[in-house]
């Protein structure tokens, strides 16, 4: 299965669908991370057939998407947040220990803008980056989760000035 995550658009949807666009035939499922859930929501009524799935960030006010999501993929379980009630600017130790706490296999978050994968305490750990505003590296990211069986791979992509 190979899933597509991205985070943090803050009101720029287009590279996001240019990057399902290329990618529609390998995709299964679509998670967005948080921060302007409505460029997410949009992609959502353009691809009704695949499966998309948000949570909400700091900058989604007056939002009906929930805060964090715990989806089981397969036979992995995956902990989704934005990240931000976890402090992950500050590091990432709270949101692992949710993560352990559940029973997750894969967390995803985002909210720092900045991309990050770490295989730790048997947690497959990753923030996708921002797809629209980066910080810390030169280009947008998004991050990509192929699982096979038991297999999980983890795979942050940028993005340069001229798209995918």
């Amino acid at each position: 299965m190979k899933i597509l995550v991205f985070s943090d658009s803050h009101g720029n949807s287009k590279p996001m669908y240019d990057i399902i666009k290329s990618l529609y035939d390998e995709i299964q499922l679509v998670l967005f991370l948080g921060d302007c859930v409505e460029d997410f929501e949009d992609l959502g009524y353009i691809y009704p057939e695949k499966n998309f799935l948000h949570v909400s960030g700091n900058c989604d006010f007056n939002r009906d998407a929930p805060n964090e999501r715990i989806l089981d993929v397969g036979n992995k379980k995956i902990l989704m947040s934005h990240g931000h009630r976890y402090r992950v600017k500050s590091g990432y130790g709270k949101i692992m220990d949710a993560a352990q706490e559940l029973g997750a296999d894969i967390c995803l978050y985002g909210h720092s803008h900045t991309p990050h994968i770490v295989f730790e305490r048997g947690i497959h750990l990753m923030n996708p980056g921002s797809i629209s505003q980066p910080r810390g590296v030169e280009y947008p990211s998004y991050g990509v989760i192929n699982i096979e069986g038991e297999k999980v791979e983890m795979t942050i992509v940028e993005v340069g000035i001229d798209g995918i």
